[in-house]
């Protein structure tokens, strides 16, 4: 007998189908850029005192690796939702300070007011799924995924930003010589 999916079938399983199509377009656009490699210079040299890691709900969990991974090698890492941040942590925006921002939208309330509050303090790395969005024009370094368009629940946004993370994780870590 022959099960019946069609229940189930609709914007979100096709969403959930899609994920390794977005895995794959995410991966075949991960690429060092010239910004993103001279961060990695300064993170060489020892500029940045302290990494904050930061992000809204699934955003800010997708973190949680590269926080341990950043941590292992040696860093200074801490993880503060992006709200947090805004309203009780705001003396982190400093030169010495590199945030690395993840906003499937890049456009959120609490990422556009980071980028108010900010205004050039502390480095930005984005990782975001929309090209055109402030967090992508604004940041020094972006990195994007390409998960495409969502139904509802960001399932194809989390896994490429994982895969993103994990590879930012890769070119900070080789940049501060600890692989």
């Amino acid at each position: 007998m022959q099960p019946d999916f069609s229940i189930i079938e609709g914007p979100y399983l096709r969403d959930l189908l899609d994920q390794p199509r977005a895995i794959d377009e995410t991966l075949a656009g991960l690429e060092v850029s010239e910004s993103l490699r001279r961060l990695a210079a300064r993170l060489q040299a020892g500029r940045f005192k302290t990494l904050v890691l930061t992000g809204m709900g699934s955003s800010f969990h997708a973190l949680h690796p590269l926080n341990i991974e950043l941590i292992n090698h040696g860093f200074t890492t801490m993880m503060v939702e992006t709200s947090e941040l805004l309203h009780y942590r705001s003396r982190l925006f400093d030169p010495k300070t590199l945030i690395v921002a993840v906003s499937q939208s890049g456009q959120s309330a609490e990422v556009v007011r980071l980028l108010e509050i900010n205004r050039g303090k502390s480095s930005v790395i984005a990782i975001s799924n929309t090209t055109d969005s402030p967090l992508a024009a604004q940041a020094d370094a972006t990195v994007l995924s390409h998960a495409g368009q969502e139904f509802s629940v960001s399932c194809k946004t989390y896994l490429t930003a994982l895969m993103a993370l994990h590879w930012l994780g890769d070119v900070m870590c080789a940049a501060h010589g600890k692989n």
